[in-house]
């Protein structure tokens, strides 16, 4: 145990944009930068709830390169442990970059890799959780944390679970897309799915082996970074794509591990309601609000400004610097449209 944790690694993946939580989210305030539920900003909260299983000089953080100057004097760490991708790539390039640097430091090391951005509690479950996976990769396995569904979602990926590979890991059998309403329907029935979290543990050389075998022009940029070669001059030539497509749906040794702690993605307004204190009308309120004769609604305001509610159900309003969202929680994914409207033709509100 002692000598698994000396080789253990966590990559926070930070180069989410956060476009449904416009306007608290803009393109320099993703929103892995915002205090959504909290005091701290949620990358400070990943990273600190990686103490003290991961020692600070083992904690790397990879993002946009527009956030790294932001994200050094936010988070203790080493400055060179929070590295800034030339472009964004998805996370199957993010993931080679963070192997190969790691590699450079250890070459016997276990990685996690996990985003910035999710609620996970209590941190001391969390920690166990972690390293029982990691002892389990030990087997040369890929591992991947499954949170059991506590509906028929349909926001998050799933994981099919295949046979019992050791206690509290399953095979997987396959990763499925988010589904549609019906298909969720199924998967929650079932019994035999699971929600991806987007936790992953493995070995540096198994996971290099899984790049060279399935992913080759990434296993080739990996072997070369691992080696001292500049990946700042190479990075953004890789293809866009993510690490379930590029290795996880391929490999043949993936094995589910079981979520005990509470997950939460956190991805959209709506998901407020589970993680912030509601009052007696199911209202979750973050700021200076008042709500009258109005039920189950998000509220967030960063401003002095108060917002008045009257008379209103199921809807997010939301203030924050130069913006104001009023919008039904039941078309809450139909942010991201709003965005791209914006940026073609108010491109000074994002």
């Amino acid at each position: 145990m002692g000598n698994l944790t000396q080789h253990l690694f966590a990559v926070v993946m930070a180069g989410g944009r956060g476009e449904r939580f416009w306007p608290a989210g803009r393109a320099d305030r993703p929103k892995q930068l915002l205090p959504l539920f909290g005091e701290k900003t949620m990358i400070e909260e990943t990273v600190q709830r990686l103490f003290p299983l991961f020692a600070p000089e083992r904690v790397l953080v990879i993002g946009n390169l527009a956030y790294v100057d932001t994200l050094r004097k936010l988070l203790p760490l080493p400055v060179e442990n929070v590295i800034g991708e030339p472009e964004g790539r998805d996370t199957a390039p993010c993931a080679a970059l963070a192997t190969a640097l790691i590699r450079r430091r250890d070459p016997e090391a276990t990685m996690v890799m996990l985003p910035s951005d999710h609620v996970v509690r209590p941190a001391k479950l969390f920690q166990d959780t972690i390293l029982a996976a990691a002892e389990e990769a030990q087997k040369g396995v890929l591992v991947t944390l499954g949170v059991t569904p506590t509906e028929a979602a349909t926001g998050y990926g799933y994981l099919q679970l295949g046979k019992a590979a050791a206690p509290g890991f399953r095979k997987a059998l396959a990763f499925k897309e988010k589904p549609d309403r019906e298909t969720a329907r199924k998967f929650f029935q079932d019994g035999n799915y699971r929600w991806n979290s987007g936790i992953f543990i493995w070995r540096c050389d198994a996971v290099g082996r899984a790049f060279a075998r399935y992913a080759p022009e990434l296993g080739r940029r990996l072997e070369a970074w691992s080696t001292g070669a500049d990946y700042t001059r190479d990075f953004a030539e890789c293809p866009r794509i993510s690490i379930d497509y590029a290795i996880m749906e391929k490999a043949d040794n993936v094995e589910v591990g079981d979520v005990n702690f509470y997950w939460n993605d956190i991805g959209s307004w709506n998901a407020l309601h589970s993680v912030l204190t509601l009052d007696a009308a199911g209202n979750a309120v973050r700021g200076k609000a008042l709500a009258l004769d109005a039920r189950n609604n998000v509220i967030w305001n960063d401003s002095d400004r108060l917002i008045g509610v009257v008379g209103l159900n199921d809807i997010a309003v939301v203030n924050s610097g130069n913006g104001v969202l009023i919008c039904a929680l039941s078309a809450e994914q139909r942010v991201k449209e709003l965005v791209r409207q914006l940026r073609e033709s108010h491109p000074e509100h994002l």
